[in-house]
């Protein structure tokens, strides 16, 4: 953990519940190993499938479809438990952590893929140390852009949310 010092005490908000957290965590790790099953079977078996850029736009369209799901969920049980949506600063908090965790799985994800790769001979040693330069990157950029992402996401799943409930 980062010594106080360094991080703002508003940082630590007494309104951001772990509960929250760990629940998306979960839900966006199984939708996310899922999309990349789905991603990998489709590559083996259709190996031009990318070609298309129809069906490259409807796999990545599916994929952010599919990623909004546990913010969507987030955003329900939000509502039901406080019985409001938070306040902007804790939107934001939200954002920042969820994108934080949402990074780690990918990470994970992509590590795996990276072994299973070299394992399977699809990886030379040599390669191994640009492919992962190339996530390292890729995760530093995300986080960056995710952050922005996740609190549109989470202001789209409360609108949504409470017109649910408003019709009943």
């Amino acid at each position: 953990m980062v010594p106080p010092i360094f991080v703002p005490k508003r940082f630590f908000m007494s309104d951001i519940s772990p509960g929250f957290i760990a629940r998306f965590t979960r839900i966006y790790a199984i939708v996310a190993v899922v999309i990349t099953l789905v991603f990998g079977v489709a590559m083996a078996a259709f190996p031009n499938l990318l070609a298309s850029p129809i069906l490259r736009g409807a796999l990545i369209g599916g994929s952010v479809g599919a990623i909004l799901w546990p913010v969507t969920d987030f955003a329900q049980r939000y509502l039901q438990s406080e019985g409001r949506k938070p306040e902007s600063r804790a939107s934001w908090a939200y954002a920042i952590r969820f994108a934080l965790r949402a990074l780690l799985v990918n990470l994970g994800i992509g590590v795996v893929a990276v072994g299973l790769s070299f394992a399977l001979g699809g990886v030379r040693g040599d390669e191994i140390g640009i492919a992962l330069g190339v996530m390292g990157i890729g995760v530093g950029v995300g986080f960056v852009l995710l952050i922005p992402l996740f609190r549109l996401f989470i202001w789209s799943a409360f609108k949504g949310a409470e017109k649910r409930a408003a019709r009943g």
